[in-house]
């Protein structure tokens, strides 16, 4: 009998909490930074895991520079990388399924 296929990465951010859209920009955030860093340009990319550690510093850093929404607006200030911020691991074990499926770890 074969195993059982792993959750959809969607289906797997939805149970953790996280917006899939989200996970989604940060994934195309690390495609493009392997795309810059690619050996044939002379650099090793960052491997998945050390690379958010990193986009997380820097997205934590940039929350607290943010300013507050304007009165009686009506975004959420904390939308921005929520996932990111507030649910790291969760938020990498759903990144790292979407890299599973695109290929890239």
């Amino acid at each position: 009998m074969a195993e059982p296929d792993p959750p959809d990465w969607q289906d797997l951010a939805r149970d953790e909490g996280i917006d899939p859209a989200e996970v989604r920009v940060v994934f195309t955030r690390y495609q493009a930074y392997r795309r810059y860093h690619r050996p044939e340009r002379g650099a090793d990319p960052l491997p998945l895991e050390t690379w958010f550690r990193y986009y997380r510093m820097e997205s934590a850093s940039e929350a607290g520079q943010g300013t507050s929404a304007a009165p009686g607006c009506s975004v959420d200030p904390n939308a921005r990388n929520r996932g990111v911020l507030a649910r790291p691991e969760a938020f990498f074990r759903v990144l790292a399924a979407l890299a599973a499926v695109e290929a890239v770890a």
